[in-house]
């Protein structure tokens, strides 16, 4: 397969190479060349996004000193020309700081896109995509209360309409409150959440609202990480009633894979979960197993020559083989 992705590569380059001639952005020219080079060769593509990021700054500061000199002239429409100039320039920097810390994200270097951040704070600090993205980096390396600084701002600005929040956004805001003993704001977030899914709820009683779901999944998945599986796993079962509105092919994902942890901790001996817990887990899988069959588990890959059984992709098949497996690990 790399062959395949070393050709369409090639293929991809002379498609740009010759619609570059006297049309394209030089900039944009070079991004594209650096995102095929990456491809192959993240190091090198890294080393090309750092050349052009350089270009970037060097003229952001050049439009910074161009604004404060158009100030102290008292030349408002020049100002306002330079501010303009100014966000432009910025719009096209902030793809190529992303495309460098991208190449670090995927090798699970948090320690790296983090400093990589911190070098481009003076141009960025107010643009929404770099404080979320931030955020994230942050929490990846447990640093919640930093964390809590950056996802704040971007949840409170949108708190009269909180369901237009990413989950994964509301739902590490969460879990950075109760890692930092903020257990009250954490719980007035979710109560809020709640009261606008209620409301959503009310209006389109057919619609499929996940955002509290995934914050409880989140959290949930958090305690059972942490060992703590009894309350995890409680949290768990909790987020997905009701199953005929919260059970679908990525809620079921995260919920399985802590019903498969508690399974395997079990089989090992390495935790006691109270009977009535595991029955409680029964229960759900029985409900997972009702409400799930016409809930699929994985997509079909394109091109892949291994048809899915239809019967086994569901969540009805995998609840029933989790169940099977928790009697089995429980002597029930």
């Amino acid at each position: 397969s790399s062959g395949i992705n070393a050709e369409t590569a090639g293929d991809e380059e002379a498609v740009v190479s010759t619609q570059s001639t006297g049309k394209m952005d030089p900039y944009l020219y070079e991004y594209l060349d650096a995102i095929i080079v990456q491809q192959s060769s993240p190091e090198e593509a890294f080393k090309r996004f750092e050349d052009i990021a350089n270009r970037h700054t060097l003229n952001l500061r050049k439009i910074t000193k161009q604004v404060q000199e158009c100030r102290q002239n008292n030349d408002e429409e020049s100002v306002k020309k330079a501010v303009n100039e100014y966000d432009e320039a910025l719009e096209k920097y902030i793809p190529v700081l992303m495309a460098q810390t991208k190449i670090y994200w995927d090798k699970s270097n948090y320690n790296m896109v983090e400093s990589i951040f911190r070098k481009s704070v003076e141009f960025c600090n107010e643009h929404d995509s770099w404080k979320l993205n931030v955020a994230h980096v942050l929490f990846m390396q447990s640093k919640y209360k930093e964390a809590i600084g950056f996802y704040e701002p971007i949840v409170k600005k949108h708190y009269d309409n909180i369901l237009s929040v990413s989950a994964i956004v509301l739902a590490n805001l969460c879990v950075s409150y109760i890692m930092t003993s903020q257990n009250e704001e954490a719980e007035e977030l979710m109560r809020k959440i709640e009261k606008e899914e209620e409301q959503m709820s009310y209006e389109d009683p057919e619609r499929k609202i996940y955002h509290l779901c995934i914050v409880n999944l989140v959290i949930g998945t958090l305690y059972c990480a942490k060992g703590n599986f009894e309350f995890g796993i409680t949290r768990v079962i909790k987020s997905m009633e009701p199953y005929s509105k919260k059970l679908g092919m990525d809620t079921w994902h995260y919920a399985k894979r802590c019903f498969l942890g508690l399974i395997e901790n079990l089989a090992k001996h390495m935790i006691m979960v109270r009977d009535v817990v595991v029955q409680d887990c029964i229960q759900f899988l029985e409900h997972a197993e009702l409400y799930g069959k016409q809930v699929t588990c994985k997509i079909q890959p394109p091109l892949s020559s291994q048809v899915m059984h239809e019967g086994k992709n569901t969540v009805t098949y995998e609840a029933r083989l989790l169940k099977a497996l928790l009697i089995q690990v429980c002597d029930l």
